[in-house]
Formats: structure tokens, C-alpha cells, sequence
């Protein structure tokens, strides 16, 4: 009977191209009305023209970053390479995340030390040895000499012990995007994990920048799967999906809470990935709610498995296509 339902899995795939961003159209208006509210009361123009002229323990870098502010995402991430996040159709997603690469957009490169949030994530050897690359990005805005962020980087401060990378003001480019994702990752085919939280994907934007943006990640990585932090909400992308899954949210109170510095003040030794991580149940189950019956591994590890021959015959089909139309 598993094996009826594998072959029926790889038979009966189409890809189609649908307008929605996100699978479910309820969470996508959450996506769109939150990135509406964050917009209108932190990223219109005379909320950027503040930022740069102003001046943050001399930096020109709006508070919006800051040590451990993201260190949610820290015990999220150690949840999934741990085995503590399942899917209800793709099994235990840390099989989905092995030697994954981190790309971090809009690190804060000149705060304090420099992209402090992703400093965060290099300096857990755990994290750091589960991720294949870890990416730190900025602009390198030319419109100040004091927002040449990349230049004055180079030129005036130490190297990162990670890799970092120019982005450009506006990140709906998927060829862009493409050679981003293959400069950093093991192979073509190797998992993404892309964060924008307090950043310029996820503030400045407009919601059609937004949304393009988020066609332009899904287009330029069909391969891969993706995991993507972007403000307060947690999207997963199986390369057998087109679109995004809202598979959860970070506690809104610490990491996207522009009002208050909540972060300084939370004992992170004693955190734990429950408190951080709110699982949208329509997808997500954690390894604290009980253990996953046997058969239901067994059928999830199936459909890994289909969904991994649907993806290896659309990839060589299209290379295939692709040499006979250069002929």
C-alpha cells in the first residue's frame, strides 16, 4: 500500500503558477497587513532619512539591532537541527537542513562589532557546525559617505570570521538571487535558511516590493529547500511546493519590539524554543508534544522520498531542455 502511494505521489505532480506567495490565502493577509502596519510606522521615508542622519552609539545605524535581540532565532534553529521541529507531511525538518546556509539581509554591519546578530549565530559552535556557510549582507548606499556601509567596512574595520556580502537597495532580482544562493551553498541543490527581521526586506518595502521579493526567492531556488525568518513570521518551502508555508512566529514581544529593548532583559540560559517559537499547528508539530507514531514516520519518510524523485526529474528535464534549445 506505502508503495501505491509513492508511485501516486510522483505521477500525479504538476507545477502551476499560482499568483499567491503563500499557500494559505489567510496567511499571506496576515503577511501583508503586518508588513503594512511595519511599514507605515518604521519604513516611510522620513523614518529612513532618520536613520541615516542620526546617530547610534556612533554609528549610523538605527537601533535596530543589537546583542542577542534575535537570539529567538538562535533557539529556533537549534530546535530544527536538533530534531525537536516535524512536518506534518515532510517528517522531522532537520532532514530537509542538513548543511544548510544562513544568509543573513541587511546585517547592520558597522553596529558595535558589526552584524551582531549573525555574530549571535557564528559564536554558538553548535549552530556553527550545523550550517554548511554563514552570510552576513549590508548596502553600500552611496547616497552619504557615512552610508557607504561596505566601503567603511573594508576599509576601516576587521574582517568577520563569517562570509559577508553586498546586496542591493531593492532584492527582487531571482538571477541575483540565484548567484547569491549558489556563491555560498555546498551544491545546487543545497537548503537555504534566509532571515530579514528589523531589515529592509521586511520595513522598507513597499507590499508589492515585498511580494516581488518573495517571488524573486522562490524563483531563483526551485532546488532548494527553504526556511526564511522574515520579521516576526517563520515560512518553510519544499522544493515540492511553489509556494511558502506560514509554518509559525517568533515571540513578537523580544525580537520585532521597536518600542522597547525586551531582549536586554530575558534570561536566555533558561529560554527555552517553546517560549521563542508560536508553531502554526497546521503544519508544525514539536517533539515536546509527544513522539511520532511509527507509521506516520514511515509515511512521511515516503513522501520525502517521492517528493525528492519529482524534484531530481524536473531538474535534469529542464537542464535536458535547456541543452537542446542551445543546440
Amino acid at each position: 500500500m506505502h508503495f501505491v502511494f509513492l508511485f501516486f505521489l510522483i505521477t500525479n505532480f504538476s507545477l502551476s503558477a499560482e499568483a499567491n506567495i503563500i499557500e494559505d490565502p489567510d496567511d499571506e493577509r496576515k503577511l501583508v497587513e503586518n508588513h503594512s502596519v511595519e511599514k507605515l510606522r518604521f519604513g516611510l521615508a522620513n523614518h529612513i532619512h532618520y536613520y541615516k542622519v542620526k546617530k547610534t552609539k556612533n554609528t549610523v545605524v538605527e537601533q535596530r539591532s543589537g546583542r542577542k535581540r534575535l537570539f529567538d532565532h538562535n533557539l529556533i534553529l537549534k530546535a530544527l537541527f536538533q530534531g525537536n521541529l516535524y512536518h506534518k507531511e515532510f517528517g522531522n525538518l532537520s532532514q530537509l537542513f542538513q548543511n544548510a546556509t544562513f544568509i543573513d539581509f541587511g546585517s547592520a554591519i558597522l553596529y558595535e562589532e558589526g552584524a551582531v546578530t549573525v555574530r549571535d549565530i557564528y559564536e554558538d559552535e553548535f549552530l556553527r557546525n550545523s550550517f554548511y556557510r554563514i552570510v552576513a549582507t549590508d548596502i553600500n548606499d552611496p547616497s552619504f559617505d557615512h552610508t557607504r556601509y561596505i566601503e567603511i567596512h573594508l576599509y576601516e574595520r576587521d574582517p568577520f570570521p563569517f562570509s559577508f556580502n553586498e546586496i542591493p537597495l531593492l532584492l527582487d532580482d531571482p538571477a541575483y538571487i540565484r548567484i547569491l544562493t549558489k556563491n555560498y551553498s555546498e551544491s545546487e541543490s543545497s537548503p537555504i535558511i534566509f532571515r530579514s527581521t528589523n531589515s529592509g526586506p521586511d520595513l522598507f518595502y513597499t507590499v508589492e516590493e515585498m511580494k516581488e521579493h518573495f517571488r524573486a526567492i522562490l524563483e531563483a531556488n526551485p532546488q532548494r529547500n527553504i526556511l526564511y525568518f522574515f520579521n516576526r513570521f517563520v515560512f518553510f518551502r519544499s522544493v515540492c511546493r511553489n509556494q511558502f508555508q506560514l509554518i509559525g512566529t517568533i515571540d513578537e514581544k523580544i525580537g520585532v519590539n521597536h518600542s522597547f529593548s525586551a531582549w536586554r532583559f530575558v534570561d536566555w540560559n533558561r529560554r527555552s524554543y517553546s517560549e521563542s517559537f508560536r508553531p502554526n499547528r497546521e503544519y508544525i508539530r514539536t517533539l515536546k508534544e509527544g513522539p511520532i507514531a511509527l507509521g506516520d514516520e514511515w509515511d512521511q519518510f515516503l513522501y520525502r522520498q517521492a517528493c525528492q524523485i519529482r524534484h531530481n526529474v524536473r531538474y535534469f528535464s529542464n537542464k535536458f531542455r535547456k541543452s537542446i534549445t542551445k543546440e
